[in-house]
C-alpha cells in the first residue's frame, strides 16, 4: 500500500499541479467569455458542454507525459510495480481533480441563480469530459505524441459543432443542450474504455 501512496504523492507533487492550475485558471476566466448567472436549464447545459469539457483533455491526456523523459520511462518500466499501476493511479488522481473542479464550477453557477438539476447535469458533463480526455489519452498512447493527443479531441469538438447530432448520434458532445442525456452515459463509458485501452497500449510499449 505504501508504494501506491508514494506513486500518488509523486504525481501530485510533480505532474498534476501544473495541469490542475491551468484548468482552474480557465474556469476562473470563464465569466469573461460566458455568462454564469440567471441561466435556465438549456443555457446552463450549453455552458457545461461547451466550456468545461476541455478540462478532461487537459487533465487526463498528459498522464504519460513524465515518460517523455527517457530516464523516467526506464525507471517506470524497471519497477516491480507494473507501469499500468503507475498510470492507473495517475488517471484516478486526474479524474478526482476533474470531478472536484466540475463540482465547484457548478456550485458557483448555482450561487449565480442558474437553474439546472445538479446531479443529472454533473454526470452528463462528466461523461463528455471523460470521453474527450479518454480520446486524447488513447491517441497519445498510440502515437507517443502529446501534441496529437491534444489535437484530436479539439478536432472532434469542432466536428461536433459542424456535423451535428444527426451524424454523430450518441457521441454528439452537446446533446444535453438539446435536452437529451442518454448519450452521456455512452460517452462516459467510451471514455473509460479508451482510458483503459490507452493504459494497456502504453504499458506494453517498451
Amino acid at each position: 500500500m505504501e508504494k501506491y501512496a508514494a506513486i500518488g504523492k509523486e504525481n501530485l507533487k510533480f505532474n498534476l499541479p501544473a495541469h490542475f492550475l491551468l484548468c482552474a485558471a480557465l474556469l476562473l476566466l470563464s465569466p469573461l467569455f460566458i455568462g454564469l448567472e440567471n441561466l435556465n436549464q438549456q443555457e446552463s447545459a450549453k455552458v457545461l458542454e461547451y466550456y468545461p469539457v476541455f478540462l478532461g483533455v487537459i487533465l487526463i491526456t498528459p498522464v504519460f507525459l513524465p515518460e517523455q523523459d527517457q530516464n523516467i520511462r526506464d525507471l517506470t518500466d524497471s519497477k516491480y510495480t507494473g507501469a499500468w499501476m503507475v498510470y492507473g493511479i495517475r488517471v484516478l488522481e486526474a479524474v478526482g481533480a476533474l470531478m472536484a473542479l466540475l463540482a465547484l464550477y457548478m456550485a458557483v453557477m448555482k450561487m449565480g441563480n442558474c437553474q439546472f438539476a445538479f446531479g443529472k447535469n454533473y454526470l452528463g458533463a462528466l461523461g463528455g469530459m471523460l470521453f474527450l480526455g479518454g480520446l486524447g489519452l488513447l491517441i497519445y498512447a498510440l502515437t507517443d505524441q502529446i501534441v496529437i493527443g491534444y489535437m484530436i479531441p479539439v478536432l472532434y469538438y469542432m466536428l461536433c459543432i459542424s456535423a451535428g447530432r444527426e451524424k454523430l448520434g450518441v457521441f454528439y458532445l452537446f446533446s444535453m443542450t438539446l435536452g437529451d442525456y442518454t448519450g452521456k452515459a455512452v460517452q462516459g463509458a467510451a471514455g473509460i474504455l479508451m482510458i483503459g485501452l490507452g493504459i494497456w497500449v502504453r504499458s506494453r510499449r517498451r
